[in-house]
């Protein structure tokens, strides 16, 4: 019985990380890049297209609920122009969850979002959608805050958080010469040097070896 707690705990630490059943798709990862590099080649008909890709169906909508909840928040902020034309194409959505999720999002805020945020790993991702949106690095320094989590030993759902972010960090930097540019700036900063020096496979592996040793000694059950 042990073993097979242990063994599902392992798991839902393996499944924390960003497997995206859409991304294997060709024709998700092109949705998802358009979302990804918003803040280096934006998208003119992000509105239209976000709209479409909502009515033609979502493999996971609770995903893209977190994901949109991220990024669309963040750009009604930053873009007013982006915020009207939601406003105006609305009606259009078909389906009644995500209707509700945007109108919800048009009469909140950026801080609003995230005061209610799952303290799980999902802030992690929502903070990358962020970054996605706008470039700004105080997301991505808010990753490197969480990431320092990734030394806990006592509070698993801490350490999980922790090294779900630094996790993030190391992959957005192989994927977006920004954020290796920001990260490499932050020499004094402990986990950027290891974002920078590691890649994420790498860190999964020894953050799953941590999880694995903590348990043998009964602290993580």
């Amino acid at each position: 019985m042990k073993h097979l707690l242990s063994l599902l705990l392992i798991m839902s630490f393996s499944l924390s990380y960003a497997f995206d059943p859409y991304a294997e798709d060709p024709k998700g990862a092109e949705i998802l890049k358009m979302y990804k590099t918003y803040h280096i080649t934006p998208e003119s008909k992000i509105v239209g297209k976000t709209i479409k890709f909502i009515n033609n169906g979502l493999w996971d909508e609770s995903v893209f609920e977190m994901r949109f909840k991220a990024f669309f928040s963040v750009l009604f902020e930053v873009n007013p122009t982006i915020k009207t034309e939601f406003q105006k194409k609305l009606p259009k959505l078909k389906n009644a969850d995500f209707l509700d999720l945007f109108e919800q999002l048009l009469d909140s805020s950026v801080e609003q979002v995230y005061e209610y945020a799952p303290q799980t790993v999902d802030v992690n991702e929502m903070l990358c959608y962020s970054y996605y949106a706008s470039g700004d690095i105080k997301y991505l320094n808010q990753l490197l805050e969480n990431a320092k989590d990734n030394e806990e030993r006592v509070d698993l759902g801490k350490f999980m958080v922790g090294a779900n972010a630094l996790w993030w960090l190391a992959t957005i930097r192989a994927e977006d010469a920004m954020v290796k540019t920001h990260l490499e700036k932050l020499t004094d900063n402990k986990y950027a040097v290891i974002a920078i020096k590691s890649r994420a496979y790498d860190l999964k592996n020894a953050q799953l070896k941590v999880l694995e040793e903590q348990k043998k000694k009964g602290i993580w059950k």
